[in-house]
């Protein structure tokens, strides 16, 4: 008797501390389904997925790819500014682009759920 009594405690025990590992264990991937990622930049309150991909033979020149764009124009086209501002600088030490197709060009549409932009950096 006085051994299974043991048992019970001991799977007591761990038991209690699987269950407390697992809350701990949740509450990161529930902090990660309702926040988002600390990288992420939201742009009017909503996250638009850009990527930026440099020219191979002039790097200074690159594209802009936003997704999610039809959540709304200027958010997309904020995106895509920050994307170019952050590349210029990372690589070049300096924020300013000259755009062919850019954030504040007239008429951009959105393709696909998509928009592209173009430009080159400064410097």
């Amino acid at each position: 008797m006085q051994s299974e009594m043991k048992l019970a405690k001991r799977l007591g025990r761990v038991m209690l501390v699987g269950a407390a590992l697992g809350m701990v264990a949740g509450c990161g991937s529930l902090k990660n389904l309702t926040q988002s990622s600390s990288k992420r930049v939201l742009f009017e309150g909503l996250y638009y997925p850009a990527r930026l991909s440099p020219n191979r033979d002039d790097r200074k020149a690159f594209t802009v790819t936003v997704n999610r764009a039809a959540q709304g124009i200027e958010g997309a086209r904020e995106a895509g500014r920050y994307e170019a501002t952050r590349y210029c600088i990372e690589i070049y030490g300096r924020s300013d682009a000259t755009w062919t197709v850019g954030p504040d060009t007239e008429g951009l549409a959105v393709v696909d759920d998509q928009l592209i932009l173009a430009g080159r950096c400064k410097g």
